[in-house]
């Protein structure tokens, strides 16, 4: 399916990443990770007409991702669970209730594809994006070692 030579190293996600590292040659296809995000309070919004078919089309995409990638969805437990651990400037460590920004749209889980571009990975975000919110796209850099 993949049959070309990439240099994560050369590309211009993992310089940034990592800029020290060495380039080393890999064989195989470019990972992305596809965040779903959603806005509080818009699935409540919708009849149960409109929540059935959009559980219809959740389901047509995790089949997808299981047979066409061999992967699935990850889903997170809802913001009130999280615990956001950050070190301040002054070194000092804090540990706080919920996640480290408060705004309406959320972290709803993820998922991991393989493509040959990103434009290719767009369109397994587009495949799953049919609810108010968004998908954040980005290649998954990996180093040697």
């Amino acid at each position: 399916m993949h049959d070309r030579w990439r240099t994560p190293i050369d590309r211009p996600a993992a310089r940034r990443a990592l800029p020290y590292c060495p380039p080393t040659l890999e064989e195989g296809p470019l990972k992305f990770l596809i965040t779903f995000n959603h806005i509080d309070g818009e699935w409540d919004k919708l009849t149960p007409d409109e929540q059935a078919s959009h559980g219809a089309q959740l389901g047509d995409l995790m089949r997808a991702l299981r047979e066409e990638q061999g992967t699935q969805l990850v889903f997170l437990a809802p913001k009130e669970d999280a615990k956001t651990v950050r070190i301040r400037t002054d070194k000092r460590l804090e540990v706080v209730d919920g996640p480290p920004s408060d705004s309406p749209e959320q972290l709803g889980g993820y998922y991991v594809v393989e493509a040959d571009s990103m434009q290719e990975a767009v369109e397994w975000a587009r495949r799953g994006r049919f609810l108010v919110g968004s998908n954040e796209v980005r290649e998954i850099v990996e180093f040697p070692g």
